[in-house]
């Protein structure tokens, strides 16, 4: 790991990270990256203890669960970039200001976990959230651009799922369709994301909030769980 990359990465775990990923987009187009070739990957782990709970679908505490995750993701974005920028770097913090859901197809132009694939962080699970090694799909995510040409991890191109099927076997919306994912393969081939956003929708108007999250996928999913119990005892 060369200067820079150590600088970022103890900033960033200092202030609440806890995954830090290098990632080389050379393989992106370039209208997705903005003509930007490097990416830096963060992951914060979601709170067990607030996970634990939602099996019966998503809690008022897991939305403000996920609006504090948002918050401090845009906050170590912009850390990021303030010592990227610091150094003469240019630097493109993908808050959530910046990045925005297109609704008619539900996507967005360069997605979180992309960038956290390409820094080998890990993969993209049936469910078509990132999982890691660590915590599962327990995470979530935010991407800084740059051009600094920093040390960069090994890309993960296939899933690491396997014959696993619970993440299908457990989905309310029936959104998921058992298939493996791979570098090039269409979201669509593998995940229906009109009715996991339908599904999400139902739940969270039940309990009166207005966002579509569900969290099914996330705690049934081995590694999540793998990590959840090392958490809870």
């Amino acid at each position: 790991m060369n200067d820079l990359n150590k600088i970022i990465t103890e900033a960033l775990l200092k202030k609440g990270a806890s995954l830090v990923g290098f990632a080389h987009l050379g393989d992106i187009e370039e209208e997705k990256t903005g003509g930007f070739r490097y990416g830096i990957s963060i992951a914060v782990a979601l709170n067990t203890d607030i996970m634990s709970r939602i099996e019966n679908g998503p809690t008022k505490e897991y939305y403000s669960e996920y609006g504090r995750l948002n918050n401090l993701l845009n906050e170590l974005g912009e850390c990021a970039a303030d010592i990227l920028k610091s150094y003469g770097y240019k630097a493109l913090p993908r808050t959530t200001k910046v990045v925005k859901q297109d609704e008619e197809s539900l996507s967005t132009i360069l997605p979180h976990k992309t960038v956290a694939t390409r820094a080998g962080l890990g993969w993209i699970g049936k469910c078509a959230l990132l999982v890691t090694k660590e915590f599962g799909s327990l995470v979530r995510l935010t991407t800084i651009l740059t051009d600094a040409e920093l040390e960069v991890g090994i890309p993960i191109n296939e899933s690491q799922c396997g014959n696993c099927s619970e993440c299908q076997k457990y989905c309310p919306g029936d959104a998921i369709k058992g298939v493996n994912w791979k570098v090039g393969l269409n979201r669509d081939d593998y995940y229906n994301a009109f009715n996991c956003s339908k599904t999400a929708r139902k739940l969270c108007d039940k309990i009166g909030i207005k966002e579509r999250i569900c969290g099914k996928c996330i705690i049934v999913c081995p590694w999540s769980k793998k990590y959840l119990k090392s958490k809870m005892g």
